[in-house]
């Protein structure tokens, strides 16, 4: 059965521990590596400013950061910017630390976070000026219903960011099958999009201006980093599994085939909801 949000939240709630203390305590994504990249830190930063860019994202927007995490992307935005931005996730352990960071941020006053689903918030129509989801969008059961609603929630003439992994095709063979299913199973995610499905659900949902950038060629040392750690941590997790302690978790493993064997790419949408005539 995919995973639904009940699972989601037991992997987040349990994980962030490991997520925070071997891997980042601002951000979970890849993080973007350019030539003069030297750490992790300014990856994940670089990943913040070309969606903060992308977006335009000034002084007078209200920004909603859809699958916060820890916050470490909304308070970057909001440091940098000026801009309002709200948070949300499923995670109350997410939640605790995205406020406790948000507390020591220059621009707390800025900065809001929330436990809500983001293809059913709180929030009323026109809400939001921008939004934006980084590696969190493929959590959704229904992309579709996570773009109707981001649409609904946003102003007119507003922009939508989604950084993401999409899947190239879905002719998969037996070996491709066997990839893909275990990279989605250790990380709870319940599919991934086709990249040109993705695309044609954004302009059914009512955006234009649809258009997709690869990030592929800049993920590679954090997808090589994240093998690694995966080969340091199999056995451990084989054997909590064969105990009953938590789901078979060998994602690490699984996602760099993913991409060595192109079945899926990496990188972000951008689209436009329509101005008022």
């Amino acid at each position: 059965m995919s995973p639904g949000n009940a699972d989601i939240i037991r992997y987040y709630d349990t994980a962030q521990f490991y997520y925070s203390h071997f891997w980042s305590r601002t951000a979970l994504h890849y993080g973007l590596w350019y030539r003069d990249t030297r750490t992790l830190a300014e990856a994940i930063a670089n990943t913040d400013k070309l969606v903060s860019d992308a977006l335009a994202i000034g002084p007078e927007d209200t920004v909603l950061d859809a699958g916060c995490g820890i916050g470490g992307t909304a308070i970057a935005i909001a440091e940098s910017t000026g801009a309002r931005v709200e948070g949300i996730t499923l995670s109350p352990v997410q939640l605790r630390i995205a406020q406790s960071a948000a507390e020591r941020s220059r621009a707390s006053a800025a900065l809001t976070f929330s436990i809500q689903d983001y293809t059913k918030t709180r929030f009323q129509d026109a809400t939001f000026s921008k939004v934006l989801g980084i590696e969190s969008i493929c959590y959704a059961q229904g992309k579709q219903e996570f773009l109707r609603e981001a649409f609904r929630i946003m102003r007119a003439g507003g922009r939508l960011a989604i950084v993401d992994t999409f899947l190239t095709t879905n002719a998969l063979d037996d070996t491709d099958l066997h990839i893909y299913r275990h990279f989605l199973q250790g990380w709870a995610l319940p599919d991934l999009p086709k990249q040109a499905a993705f695309a044609d659900f954004l302009v059914s949902a009512g955006f234009e201006n649809v258009a997709f950038q690869s990030l592929q060629q800049y993920i590679w040392p954090s997808v090589k980093r994240v093998f690694r750690v995966g080969l340091i941590t199999a056995p451990a997790n084989l054997l909590k599994h064969s105990l009953r302690l938590g789901r078979q978790n060998l994602s690490a493993l699984y996602q760099k085939p993913l991409f060595e064997r192109g079945i899926a790419t990496y990188g972000m949408f951008v689209a436009k909801k329509p101005s008022c005539e």
